[in-house]
């Protein structure tokens, strides 16, 4: 096995894990707008996902970050722009963002 290749195999994988989770965060937030709404439900998702192992705690804390600059009203609007065409919509921007924790 090649040593260089393990790195970037352990990056890739570790990003893919986070852009997962981060289209689950998403998913989560277009499917549910009930209690306990939208920024505790990504919250969860989150949660879960550390505590299954899918991602380490350095990314869990910066995903938490990102979710705490969202205000209840942004979390409307990118549930509601679920269903909305096109890129560079406010659920596209959200998933951009939150997939930043994975660089």
């Amino acid at each position: 096995m090649n040593s260089k290749r393990q790195p970037r195999h352990i990056a890739t994988t570790r990003r893919l894990r986070v852009t997962g989770v981060a289209v689950v965060a998403v998913l989560g937030l277009s499917a549910c707008n009930s209690d306990p709404g939208n920024r505790r439900v990504a919250e969860d998702i989150v949660d879960t996902a550390l505590i299954q192992g899918d991602i380490t705690q350095e990314v869990h804390d910066c995903l938490f970050d990102k979710l705490d600059i969202y205000s209840d009203e942004d979390y409307d609007a990118i549930t509601k722009a679920a269903n909305d065409p096109g890129p560079g919509t406010a659920l596209d921007l959200f998933e951009a963002d939150l997939a930043e924790c994975s660089k």
